[in-house]
This record gives structure tokens, sequence and C-alpha cells, in this order.
């Protein structure tokens, strides 16, 4: 509904204070001239209603079908945030039509996250901290660094042999002092490349997840592949909608609030393996502790990875 709102949109405009009903259903279908007896045509499935009407009203419809997403967000929010597992429970159950889908959940969650990320914490922040003096003593170190020793000529030969380049080490150590110096004159370029490199390098994520639960679930036949990408899914939304709640209000939140988000986290984790996977107490616990290790490794990796590629991409 919300594209139709928007087609029409424009048209509108002209028409701010005339008043038509927007209901048209009971008439013949303006597409396709079938009969119209409820919402949207039995034929050709256009919506019955008239976009010739105030544009308050239209922009209103429009904010609503956006932020409601059909009012499903307002039923799948609740269960989400405080009912572990309980959402792909339902979702992998076949109540699906309620709820917003899995895959969409997630990419508002992650959209959030990520846009406060950017905003409230700035990725090139702490270079550019860093003072003239400690940048030249940074590039004097580089520059100072031992040199490779040189090898003899018998040596030489029985590398070239093996096919060894003796030339790569200096080479390679001279690209990454470059880079360096690169980074350090221009944090405002790395900060943009962490930007662009983190969301698209930390979805991968959600894959490794998926694969992480099926192993962990080898042995149980009645879930599948399906049910555990659901499960996946649900647990990084409820990440991503946590960790931007905790950054937009991180100035008025006093410490011990992060300490009790640890303790929801590991909880929320164990209570939702327990629900969705229908697995016991001491099981799930064990399930908690492997994915939570799996996590870290997976997430410093990636943190890694993307400074890295930051880096390099920055232009020398």
């Amino acid at each position: 509904m919300s594209l139709e709102l928007e087609i029409a949109g424009a048209a509108s405009t002209g028409a701010l204070t005339t008043r038509q009903s927007a209901d048209l259903s009971g008439e013949p279908c303006r597409n396709c001239g079938a009969q119209v007896e409820e919402k949207y045509c039995p034929k050709c499935g256009q919506l019955a209603a008239s976009f010739h009407r105030p544009i308050w009203t239209l922009v209103g419809e429009t904010i609503s079908d956006t932020f409601t997403v059909d009012g499903r967000l307002a039923r799948t929010l609740p269960v989400l945030l405080f009912r572990p597992g309980r959402l792909t429970r339902r979702y992998t159950d076949g109540q699906r039509a309620r709820y917003v889908p899995p895959f969409r959940m997630f990419l508002l969650a992650s959209l959030l996250f990520y846009l406060m990320l950017f905003t409230v914490v700035t990725p090139g922040q702490w270079l550019n901290s860093i003072d003239d003096e400690t940048r030249a003593d940074i590039e004097t170190s580089l520059t100072d660094a031992p040199e490779i020793p040189e090898i003899d000529d018998a040596a030489r030969d029985q590398l070239a042999r093996a096919n060894i380049s003796v030339d790569a080490p200096d080479e390679i150590r001279g690209d990454i002092e470059n880079q360096i110096v690169a980074v350090l004159n221009r944090p405002d370029q790395f900060a943009a490349e962490i930007e662009k490199w983190l969301p698209r390098l930390s979805i991968l994520m959600v894959p490794l997840t998926i694969i992480a639960l099926v192993i962990l679930h080898a042995w149980r036949r009645s879930l599948y592949v399906y049910d555990h990408a659901v499960h996946a899914l649900h647990l990084h939304s409820w990440i991503y909608l946590t960790g931007a709640f905790l950054m937009f209000a991180a100035p008025i939140l006093p410490g011990f609030v992060y300490w009790l988000y640890g303790i929801s986290f590991f909880v929320y984790l164990w209570r939702s393996l327990m629900v969705a996977g229908s697995s016991g107490f001491f099981m799930s616990g064990l399930r908690t502790f492997l994915i939570f290790f799996f996590w870290t490794n997976v997430a410093a990796t990636i943190v890694v990875a993307t400074v890295i590629v930051s880096g390099m991409s920055v232009q020398a």
C-alpha cells in the first residue's frame, strides 16, 4: 500500500481541501472493471481506494504504513525483545502473517544499529585525537625499522631455484608502512571506509550463526535449516536493537546498566536456545557457551578484517 500512496502523493497535492471517500469497495475496479466487494480487487489485486483526497491524509497513512509495517511491528517487537525464542517458535510453527518477516526485521534492526553507531561513535575519532608529535614519532619508528639482513649470492641462487623471492619482504613492509602513514594522515577517509566495510562484513555473522546452530543441533531431525535461519535472524535482530538502544541512551544510563545488559544477554541467548530449539536446561547452557565463544572469535576476526580492508582502501 505504501508504494501506491507514494505514487499517488503528487497527484493529491492540489486537492488540499477536497473531500472524497477513499473507500471504493462495492464499485467496479478502476483498473480491470471487475466488481470489488472488499479492500482489493479479486481479479487484478489493485487497492480499491481513491487518492484524490487531502494530502495530509496520504502523508499520515504513508508514515503509519512505514513505521507499523502493516501493524505487525507493534506485535513483533514485544515478543522479540522480552520473550526469548518465542517469536522464532511461533513463526516456524506457521504463525507468520501477524509478525514482521525475520529478514525484514533483521534489516530494520541492523539499519537502526549502524545509524546509531556511525552517528554516536565516529570510527576515525581516535585517529583525529593523535597529536602531531605522536604522528611524527610513529612515522619515524616506521622509517627506522631494522633492515632485513642481506643474503649472499649462494643462498640467493638456492632460493631462486625454489621460486622464492628474496625482495618481497622489503616490498611488503614498504607498502605497509606507506599505508599506515596514509591512514594517519587521512582519518576521515579511513572512517568513511570503516562505515562502508563494517556493515558488509558483519552480515557474514548471520550465515555463520546458521551453520553453527545447524551443527549444534545436528542430531535434532525435527529442526531444519529454515528453523535455524529464522532463529539466527531473530537473535541478531535482538542484539542490534538492544545495542542501538544502549548507544542512544548512553549519556543518561548509569554504569551498572551495562552489567545488567551483559547478564541479560546470556539469559536471553540461553532461554532462546531453550525455547526455539526445545532443548533442556543444561544442553541449552552448553550451546550458549559454544555460541558465545563462536561469536566472540568471528566478531574479532570481522573487526580486524574491517580495519585491514579499510586501511588498504585509503588512498596514499
